[in-house]
Protein backbone atom coordinates (compact mmCIF):
# COMPACT_ATOMS: atom_id res chain seq x y z
CA UNK A 1 0.00 0.00 0.00
CA UNK A 2 2.94 2.74 0.69
CA UNK A 3 4.45 2.27 -2.91
CA UNK A 4 0.76 2.79 -4.15
CA UNK A 5 0.06 6.43 -2.26
CA UNK A 6 3.91 7.09 -3.00
CA UNK A 7 2.87 6.47 -6.43
CA UNK A 8 0.24 10.01 -6.04
CA UNK A 9 3.93 12.10 -5.80
CA UNK A 10 6.36 9.85 -7.53
CA UNK A 11 7.88 7.62 -9.37
CA UNK A 12 10.16 4.89 -7.43
CA UNK A 13 13.09 2.68 -8.71
CA UNK A 14 15.57 0.89 -6.76
CA UNK A 15 18.68 3.17 -5.97
CA UNK A 16 21.05 1.02 -4.53
CA UNK A 17 21.74 -2.01 -1.85
CA UNK A 18 22.64 -1.36 1.47
CA UNK A 19 24.77 -4.34 2.96
CA UNK A 20 23.85 -6.28 5.77
CA UNK A 21 26.97 -5.13 7.88
CA UNK A 22 26.16 -1.77 8.73
CA UNK A 23 23.48 -2.52 11.08
CA UNK A 24 23.52 -4.05 14.61
CA UNK A 25 22.30 -6.23 14.87
CA UNK A 26 22.88 -7.60 11.47
CA UNK A 27 19.79 -8.59 9.29
CA UNK A 28 19.64 -11.53 7.61
CA UNK A 29 18.01 -10.33 4.78
CA UNK A 30 20.03 -7.44 2.69
CA UNK A 31 17.78 -3.39 2.58
CA UNK A 32 17.93 -1.42 -0.19
CA UNK A 33 17.46 2.00 -1.61
CA UNK A 34 14.93 3.64 -3.00
CA UNK A 35 14.92 6.97 -5.16
CA UNK A 36 11.79 9.17 -5.88
CA UNK A 37 11.39 11.50 -8.70
CA UNK A 38 8.93 13.77 -7.81
CA UNK A 39 5.99 14.19 -10.06
CA UNK A 40 2.57 15.84 -10.35
CA UNK A 41 -0.02 13.63 -9.37
CA UNK A 42 -2.81 11.77 -11.27
CA UNK A 43 -4.89 13.63 -13.82
CA UNK A 44 -8.37 12.79 -11.99
CA UNK A 45 -11.44 14.32 -11.14
CA UNK A 46 -11.20 12.49 -7.81
CA UNK A 47 -9.70 13.91 -4.75
CA UNK A 48 -6.31 12.38 -3.13
CA UNK A 49 -8.05 11.51 -0.12
CA UNK A 50 -10.86 9.78 -2.18
CA UNK A 51 -8.26 7.91 -4.24
CA UNK A 52 -6.43 7.07 -0.48
CA UNK A 53 -9.76 5.82 1.16
CA UNK A 54 -9.92 2.81 -2.58
CA UNK A 55 -6.09 1.91 -1.73
CA UNK A 56 -7.44 1.82 2.43
CA UNK A 57 -9.75 -0.80 1.33
CA UNK A 58 -8.63 -2.47 -1.23
CA UNK A 59 -5.25 -3.03 0.77
CA UNK A 60 -7.71 -3.56 4.50
CA UNK A 61 -8.16 -7.65 3.98
CA UNK A 62 -4.86 -9.18 2.40
CA UNK A 63 -5.65 -11.58 -0.10
CA UNK A 64 -8.98 -10.94 -1.00
CA UNK A 65 -10.01 -9.70 -4.49
CA UNK A 66 -11.22 -6.05 -5.32
CA UNK A 67 -15.12 -6.76 -5.39
CA UNK A 68 -14.69 -8.22 -2.56
CA UNK A 69 -11.97 -5.95 -0.54
CA UNK A 70 -13.95 -2.46 -1.95
CA UNK A 71 -17.69 -4.35 -0.72
CA UNK A 72 -17.74 -2.23 2.66
CA UNK A 73 -16.05 1.09 0.76
CA UNK A 74 -18.83 0.88 -1.98
CA UNK A 75 -21.39 0.37 0.20
CA UNK A 76 -22.20 -3.61 -1.31
CA UNK A 77 -20.32 -6.50 -3.57
CA UNK A 78 -22.44 -5.37 -6.10
CA UNK A 79 -21.79 -1.91 -6.35
CA UNK A 80 -17.92 -1.95 -5.81
CA UNK A 81 -18.07 -4.72 -8.99
CA UNK A 82 -19.77 -1.71 -10.92
CA UNK A 83 -17.12 0.82 -9.73
CA UNK A 84 -14.71 -1.50 -10.72
CA UNK A 85 -16.10 -2.45 -13.93
CA UNK A 86 -16.94 1.37 -14.68
CA UNK A 87 -12.92 2.09 -14.08
CA UNK A 88 -11.90 -0.71 -16.57
CA UNK A 89 -10.54 -2.86 -13.84
CA UNK A 90 -11.53 -6.77 -13.56
CA UNK A 91 -13.48 -7.44 -10.41
CA UNK A 92 -11.44 -10.45 -9.64
CA UNK A 93 -7.93 -8.37 -9.84
CA UNK A 94 -6.36 -7.85 -6.24
CA UNK A 95 -5.38 -4.62 -5.26
CA UNK A 96 -1.54 -5.32 -5.94
CA UNK A 97 -1.52 -5.64 -9.52
CA UNK A 98 -3.33 -2.28 -10.19
CA UNK A 99 -1.49 1.01 -10.51
CA UNK A 100 -2.41 4.41 -8.87
CA UNK A 101 -4.04 5.14 -12.37
CA UNK A 102 -6.56 2.29 -11.82
CA UNK A 103 -7.29 3.38 -8.43
CA UNK A 104 -7.77 7.00 -9.42
CA UNK A 105 -10.36 5.71 -12.15
CA UNK A 106 -12.47 3.50 -9.49
CA UNK A 107 -12.52 6.55 -7.08
CA UNK A 108 -13.97 8.41 -10.15
CA UNK A 109 -16.87 5.43 -10.64
CA UNK A 110 -18.10 5.85 -7.49
CA UNK A 111 -18.69 9.48 -7.74
CA UNK A 112 -19.77 9.28 -11.41
CA UNK A 113 -22.46 6.59 -9.63
CA UNK A 114 -22.89 8.91 -6.92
Amino acid sequence: MPSVKAAWYSSMRKAGVIGMNVFWPAPKIQSGLVAFTRREPPETTATREQVFAVIDAAFAQRRKTLRAALAGWAGGAAEAERCLIAAGVAPSARGEVIDIHAFARIAEAREAGS
